[in-house]
């Protein structure tokens, strides 16, 4: 198997995490008013079709855990760690920044927390599916405009993806009942099972969320494994609630009505840093994210582009193409990877 083979197969979600931090000012009033018709809007309007943001692009719900439950994911048998591969795509790919949250944190924007519980309810109201593969269809861009696109089938027990001869490749191979993809959620492990079985409470959820780096501050932790989530095969119920706990998180604004890079109407929220600035477009009708984006802030550069990923499809689908096993990545190659360029395919 050649790089750019193994590159294809690499292409999953969750590989790009939106870190940001900083004091904002309040929204403009007309963005906010614009923002909450179109969370309404959507809300009234009939279930679309397959256009990948439709009602019917969320998996199957299982009954959620009591506000009780111990955060630590269970660990069962054999786990598929996506940590190792995760730094070999984005570090050929697009580097995301990394910003601290420092200082006392100011409260979060009504204006924004008011939408965000909006959408929250949305994500409530979707359908849920059996359906056993979730698809994800996106493009990466890097500074200087450079652009990836891919699709990946994320299944229970492996990633299908295109090799670049034309084939479909799982990774890794699936077959053993005990082994399943797992999600890097804010220093966690959380396998497909666990997804099911994460807190809906908010309060609980939020504690889940730093459980895993309890040293850092707990806005960043949650604030990651947030944006990590919201692209995963999650429940409505879950979806809702992490929306819940986005609305009450500090330095967040509403900035209001915007087009993603695919020309597509949204709503975008976004974080200040240091010096730079994050931003998450999400659809007010399905609830589902339509790209995270990092720019620079301050200095002769600002508003140049760090890191995009454009989400052009999450949706929950019955199959798969038909696909042959590789083996999983050994952790040194997984590292020279790093420096592999990310090839579109």
């Amino acid at each position: 198997m050649n790089e750019n083979e193994v590159l294809d197969f690499l292409d999953f979600p969750g590989a790009d995490r939106l870190i940001a931090a900083g004091e904002v000012a309040p929204p403009d009033a007309a963005a906010v008013d614009a923002a909450l018709e179109a969370v309404r809007s959507a809300r009234a309007e009939d279930e679309r079709d397959d256009t990948g943001h439709g009602r019917d692009t969320v998996p199957p719900a299982t009954p959620g855990p009591s506000p009780g439950l111990d955060p630590t994911p269970r660990r069962r048998g054999r786990r598929v760690l996506l940590s190792l591969v995760l730094a070999a795509v984005v570090a050929g790919a697009v580097a995301v920044p990394t910003i601290p949250f420092g200082g006392a944190p100011p409260a979060a924007g009504a204006d924004a927390a008011t939408f965000l519980r909006e959408v929250a309810g949305t994500a409530a109201d979707a359908r849920t599916t059996d359906a056993p593969y979730w698809k994800v269809r996106r493009t990466m861009t890097g500074a200087g405009g450079t652009t990836t696109t891919g699709t990946v089938w994320v299944g229970r027990s492996g990633i299908v993806s295109r090799a670049s001869n034309g084939k479909y490749t799982l990774f890794p191979p699936g077959g053993e009942a005990d082994e399943q993809m797992v999600w890097p959620v804010a220093g966690l492990e959380v396998d497909w099972d666990e997804l099911r079985e994460l807190p809906t409470e908010p309060r609980a959820l939020k504690a889940f969320l730093h459980s895993g780096t309890p040293d850092a501050p707990e806005q960043e932790a949650v604030f990651n494994g947030i944006v990590t989530l919201l692209s995963a095969p999650v429940s409505p119920e879950l979806r809702a609630a992490l929306y819940d706990v986005l609305a009450g998180l500090p330095y967040l604004r509403l900035v209001g009505p915007v087009h993603d890079r695919a020309g597509r109407a949204g709503v975008a929220i976004e974080y200040d840093g240091e010096d730079v600035r994050s931003r998450v477009v999400i659809d007010p009708e399905s609830a589902l994210p339509l790209e995270e984006s990092n720019t620079t802030l301050g200095g002769p550069e600002e508003g140049d582009l760090v890191s995009s990923v454009t989400y052009l499809s999450l949706r929950a689908v019955r199959n798969a193409p038909e696909a042959v096993p590789v083996e999983p990545l050994p952790r040194a190659e997984a590292e020279r990877l790093r420096t592999v360029p990310f090839r579109e395919n």
